[in-house]
């Protein structure tokens, strides 16, 4: 746990330094309460008033420099805890974009940034501070209460211990009421959903009154398990403070006589006591504080996780031949070795090639374009990249998806996503890919995704395509790009792809014949 406590601070040393400084002034809490109220309870008993008001200005500066810890480790603290938040956030969403983790669902990083990185810091952060003040005020007035009086500190301190095994003797049958509870409730929960949703078939089959004896039966039952664990607690909590008054009593009777014997006096007594108690607490806390960052532990540990939670592909290779983009040689598909969805793929993409792919659904076509496009790995057989691509292959690809993403945010940061590109650069895109009633500066502005401005299926594809354009990507991948598409939308939108200046592969279902004889190769999987 320390590990992992050394491992979030690591590179905000001066922070956690000035932290631990403001938890020691602040543990002090320990042993200047006891101590002054002991003080000035022997000032008043033995009549030496003279000196109470020196104890009192003493009292309050030291009351207020340990307010004053408090509020710097606030601050302090909180901008420990502010860079420890960025920094985990920021590294899971930057592993998103790592090879070998394209697979996991966008629902996972977004849970483990939101939910779970919440859970770190109240769990683990904020308990880490938690955990060294305990230690620290645990220590500093333990060893403040021995220097007072030893012998009367250690009965405090034992006995002030007793009550705290209770809750160990009870565990499994507090357990066991919440479990008998949570079943109960669980049953209600599903019933309860059950009779919301079936209002209308109970009605009609004249069930309600059925239903309703068997929902009130279900209610009961959840009521009666619940009212059973809180006795469980109460019981629990009632042996705890029966208890902690004996052995408080017990402890302050021994303190009593040893005033009475003239060993002490009787502030010393009070401040025994009241220190005592902060030696407890504060080492009875640490158990429940370390039980609840080792539960955390798990998420930390997923959190810092660098590894790629899916398979790497095969580094590409590069060959010096210029005459092809890319060449399959006896390639074999899919995601069991041996049960390939497809085999023995021989083929090359030159340079300005239109390659259609064709196929129903499930016959591997997008597996295969993941696979070219070196995002999955083969199973048997190589894939060559020509010369001419030699470099960062995501550099070389542009896709149109079935749905193209948008950002919630204007056309002209949809386009560019942070390249330098002039407005009339812009606009000449537009108008290339048939967009022109945005090619001006409204339509730049136009902030896309909202209820106002929604693109049509059509429109986001050619966005897609303008991208592409803007970027100069060697290859334009289609991804079924007509689906959905009425003839003529679809035929407009083929031709675009069509007249793309670079290398075209489309994937689709099913083609008429005047588009498909527009693709110079085809490629039919079955």
């Amino acid at each position: 746990m320390f590990k992992m406590m050394f491992r979030l601070f690591h590179g905000k040393v001066a922070l956690a330094f000035i932290t631990l400084i403001c938890l020691l002034v602040m543990s002090l809490d320990g042993l200047v309460f006891p101590y002054f109220i002991g003080q000035f309870t022997d000032i008043m008993t033995d009549g030496k008033y003279d000196k109470a008001p020196f104890l009192l200005i003493a009292w309050l500066v030291v009351w207020l420099t340990i307010i004053l810890a408090t509020f710097l480790n606030s601050f302090f603290f909180g901008r420990l805890r502010r860079l420890i938040n960025i920094e985990l956030k920021d590294k899971v969403f930057k592993r998103s974009y790592k090879q070998g983790n394209d697979k996991v669902a966008s629902s996972d990083y977004m849970s483990t940034i939101t939910a779970d990185i919440k859970q770190i810091e109240n769990d683990f952060v904020n308990n880490s501070m938690n955990f060294i003040y305990c230690i620290l005020q645990g220590v500093v007035t333990l060893i403040f209460l021995l220097l007072t009086n030893w012998q009367v500190g250690l009965v405090f301190v034992i006995l002030g211990f007793l009550p705290t095994f209770i809750p160990r003797l009870t565990s499994k049958w507090l357990r066991k009421g919440t479990e008998e509870w949570q079943s109960a409730n669980q049953s209600y929960i599903e019933e309860l959903e059950d009779g919301l949703r079936a209002r209308n078939l109970l009605k009609r089959y004249k069930a309600t009154g059925f239903f309703f004896r068997q929902i009130f039966g279900s209610l009961s039952n959840e009521q009666d398990k619940y009212y059973s664990m809180n006795i469980r607690q109460k019981a629990s909590s009632f042996l705890v403070g029966s208890l902690y008054v004996i052995s408080t009593m017990t402890a302050l009777s021994y303190g009593t006589w040893i005033v009475v014997q003239g060993d002490i006096t009787v502030g010393t007594l009070i401040t025994v006591y009241m220190a005592a108690d902060r030696v407890v607490s504060p080492l009875i806390s640490l158990a429940n504080i370390y039980n609840e960052m080792t539960a955390t532990k798990p998420l930390l540990n997923k959190v810092l996780d660098d590894r790629p939670q899916n398979e790497l592909p095969e580094p590409p290779v590069f060959s010096n031949n210029e005459s092809y983009l890319i060449s399959l040689n006896d390639v074999s598909i899919g995601f069991e070795k041996n049960k390939p969805i497809l085999e023995n793929l021989n083929f090359d993409v030159v340079q300005g090639d239109r390659l259609l792919i064709e196929g129903s659904s499930g016959s591997g076509k997008s597996t295969l374009i993941r696979t070219m496009m070196n995002e999955q790995r083969t199973i048997d057989g190589t894939i060559q990249y020509g010369k001419t691509l030699d470099g960062d292959l995501t550099d070389i690809f542009a896709v149109v998806e079935q749905q193209p993403f948008v950002f919630h945010n204007t056309l002209r940061y949809n386009l560019v996503l942070g390249k330098d590109v002039s407005d009339e650069e812009l606009f000449h895109v537009l108008e290339k890919v048939q967009l022109s009633h945005f090619a001006n500066e409204s339509g730049l502005n136009t902030n896309l995704g909202s209820d106002k401005h929604q693109l049509s299926g059509g429109e986001l594809k050619r966005l897609e395509v303008a991208r592409a354009l803007l970027y100069n990507k060697e290859i334009l991948v289609v991804d079924e790009a007509l689906s959905g598409l009425d003839d003529v939308s679809a035929n407009r939108m083929n031709q675009l792809i069509i007249d793309y200046p670079g290398t075209v592969i489309d994937i689709e279902h099913r083609l008429n014949e005047e588009i498909s004889n527009r693709f110079n190769k085809k490629i039919k999987l079955s």
